[in-house]
């Protein structure tokens, strides 16, 4: 009889971080993307400005009910909108925004807690 790993586990870690690619489950991401623990959305990001996002792009994310959302918003951090904020706090979600170095950090150490987290990480 042979025994295999149970590998089944799909909860997504960010492995590494470089300014123009991240490294998430021994896959390399080159482009934007959005993370969940349970999924990735490659190649899509949220804008950090509020008159880049709207209510109808954001609204499938937070119909997932994360219990925190990060923007990572690329080299440097970007302070959100306060009607961007506003809609996530609307929702009982909270809402950061930080480089995307730190987010990816920060995601890791919420995973770690077993928490339920979301990034919208632009490279």
């Amino acid at each position: 009889m042979q025994i295999h790993l149970d590998d089944a586990n799909t909860t997504y870690r960010i492995q590494r971080y470089e300014p123009k690619e991240i490294t998430i489950n021994n896959v390399v991401y080159s482009r934007s993307l959005i993370l969940s623990t349970e999924n990735i959305w490659a190649d899509q990001y949220i804008s950090h400005k509020a008159n880049d996002a709207d209510e109808e792009k954001l609204l499938p994310f937070i119909a997932l009910k994360p219990q925190i959302f990060l923007f990572g918003t690329g080299d440097t951090q970007q302070f959100l909108s306060p009607w961007l904020q506003g809609l996530f706090y609307s929702h009982g979600i909270g809402v950061e925004a930080m480089s995307t170095a730190a987010a990816c950090r920060t995601y890791n150490v919420l995973l770690a807690e077993g928490r339920y987290v979301m990034a919208s990480l632009l490279l």
